[in-house]
């Protein structure tokens, strides 16, 4: 995602309304944040464990003592996604990697956030999947699609992109999976 106006001195302000609205897990809550200047294979200059939502203001806190244009944040934590386990269908913590960029912080396309969600088999079934469980990978896409929608709406994005490191056409498997959804929903 890139951030419309983004600096050094607002960057922290949209990363706290962007970890407000992240819908971490309500079953594994804790978070992991790591501070690094310049580069990422620099030393970091914070790596801290917090628990949401009760240490929340704590880790906005410790955001905002590093105002630099070239410092990124890295919070790993967990959000909730339905996984097909041998007993069934569950809703389960699944890892996720948020990564926040100062505008003078190098990444590879020059984003201000990005979002690693693990994988793609979590968010898209295979074409072979049973139509039966599609609504699992449904329920797990409109996740997806709220949080975009209330980031979209909350930081002012300029742009924002989804990919996948599996290749292929991402937005034809999403639209097929929409097919697929109102095909199976009667």
């Amino acid at each position: 995602m890139w951030l419309e106006n983004h600096s050094a001195l607002g960057m922290h302000r949209k990363f706290q309304t962007a970890l407000a609205r992240f819908p971490f897990s309500t079953q594994a809550p804790q978070v992991y944040l790591r501070v690094s200047a310049v580069d990422s294979a620099e030393p970091a200059l914070l790596e801290q464990v917090y628990q949401l939502p009760q240490q929340q203001e704590e880790l906005f806190a410790d955001l905002e003592k590093w105002r630099s244009a070239d410092v990124s944040f890295e919070v790993e934590g967990f959000w909730d996604l339905w996984m097909e386990l041998p007993e069934g269908w569950r809703l389960k913590p699944n890892r996720i990697n948020l990564h926040f960029y100062g505008p003078e912080y190098p990444s590879e396309p020059g984003e201000a956030i990005r979002i690693e969600l693990g994988i793609e088999s979590l968010l898209l079934p295979s074409i072979e999947q049973d139509p039966g469980t599609l609504h699992y990978f449904q329920s797990n896409i409109k996740s997806l699609l709220r949080l975009g929608a209330e980031w979209g709406s909350a930081l002012a994005l300029k742009d924002r992109k989804l990919w996948s490191e599996a290749g292929g056409n991402l937005s034809e498997r999403l639209q097929w999976l929409a097919a697929s959804g109102s095909t199976h929903a009667n």
